[in-house]
């Protein structure tokens, strides 16, 4: 038979186990002059004293439910190492302005604008915990940059397509981001794009020919080029297929403007289709470089005050025969005398830079200065390598 006995510490502690001699493990420690007895029991439950027949429990240490990771927290931790070892493959963005109601960041090619674009903390094909390593939304976040008390409301007022770069405009406050957004709608805001584009036989004269000349008072002449796009539908901001048409799932088509069509937007009588306008002047001949096959490349200066998807890359490739340098969606479908894109730029990317964002009619308390001035972003270091042309080359163009 098993025989009970009372363990007792001295100075104040006392242990009253019931336990086994022959298997009992006495381990004796002092600290703080207090002397405790460690006990090991076997074959005995841990309610009520009484033994269970044929098994042995051990106590065992358990760490405090606060201090035990939630699941999702631990996904999200490994889901932000994955995220920090991304982003450090992708070049981060400049940061143009800032300050309590907009930042303004200079997006390098290769990330998303936001979740929408093909990815991201909201894309319904991923888990509530998946964050997106190529979302620049997300990433700005991450570094506390937007407002709010934590630092985190952004509210993208338009976007970019992965592969483009350039001027972006994030809301940090409700007010900044409606009346932006009302500025966009009454097309009161000016986009000029940079883009690099790809000459044909004759250089930009089949682009001039399909253009209407606006006016030559500045230092170069002025031209629109207008055409009807329609969207193909399937993927968001530059995701999905391509084809020889430059149809393919996420792009968009082009056919001529029929004449006098003046109306803006798409309706049942165009079959959906959406007139579009740019108006383009020529900034510069590029030097031919190595790794250009084709006539020398242009670098062009584009506006527009409409958001239309792609309508920049599609126009210059599929109606004015100028396709952008890197554009294979667009780029590659043209046999006749206009440009040709033979094959992507070492990084991927396409050349076309949002240069600046003119936002005259946007009043926000501190900001008297965007009536005059917009927000400009330098045109990517890598034009050096791709394009013969720096920054320092650009300055006095407009």
């Amino acid at each position: 038979m098993f025989c009970a006995a009372r363990v007792c510490a001295l100075q104040h502690t006392s242990l009253t186990p019931l336990f086994n001699p022959s298997r009992a493990n006495i381990v004796h420690c002092r600290h703080s002059s207090i002397r405790s007895v460690t006990t090991t029991l076997y074959g005995f439950s841990r309610q009520g004293g009484n033994r269970s027949k044929g098994q042995s429990q051990r106590p065992q240490r358990r760490a405090p439910q606060s201090q035990q990771p939630h699941p999702t927290q631990q996904v999200r931790r490994n889901s932000a190492k994955t995220s920090s070892n991304n982003n450090n493959k992708l070049e981060k963005p400049e940061i143009i302005f800032s300050n309590n109601h907009v930042l303004v960041v200079n997006k390098p090619a290769g990330w998303k604008s936001q979740p929408g674009d093909g990815g991201g903390q909201n894309n319904n094909n991923q888990s509530s915990s998946y964050v997106d390593p190529k979302c620049l939304l997300t990433y700005l976040q991450s570094q506390e940059l937007g407002g709010g008390s934590q630092k985190n409301f952004l509210s993208p007022t338009h976007r970019l397509d992965q592969p483009c770069t350039g001027v972006l405009i994030f809301a940090k406050n409700g007010k900044a981001a409606s009346r932006i957004q009302v500025a966009w709608a009454k097309r009161k805001v000016k986009k000029i794009y940079w883009v690099v584009v790809e000459g044909g036989d004759d250089g930009l004269d089949l682009l001039i020919s399909r253009s209407k000349f606006v006016n030559g008072s500045g230092k170069n002449p002025t031209y629109q080029l207008s055409g009807m796009l329609k969207s193909t539908g399937g993927g968001k901001g530059g995701g999905g297929t391509r084809d020889n048409k430059g149809g393919g799932r996420g792009s968009v088509i082009c056919k001529p403007l029929p004449p006098n069509q003046t109306s803006m937007d798409g309706d049942k009588s165009n079959g959906g289709f959406r007139v579009c306008h740019i108006e383009w002047e020529h900034l510069k001949t590029l030097p031919t470089s190595k790794q250009s096959t084709n006539a020398p490349r242009y670098l062009l200066s584009v506006s527009t005050d409409t958001g239309a998807k792609h309508q920049v890359r599609a126009l210059l490739a599929l109606a004015g025969g100028a396709p952008i340098a890197g554009d294979l969606r667009y780029g590659d479908n043209y046999s006749n005398r206009g440009g040709k894109v033979d094959g992507p730029l070492p990084d991927g990317s396409v050349a076309l830079h949002a240069r600046s964002v003119f936002l005259p009619t946007v009043s926000l308390g501190g900001m008297e200065f965007l009536l005059d001035k917009p927000f400009v972003g330098n045109i990517p270091g890598r034009w050096r390598e791709f394009f013969g042309v720096r920054e320092q080359d650009v300055k006095g163009l407009r």
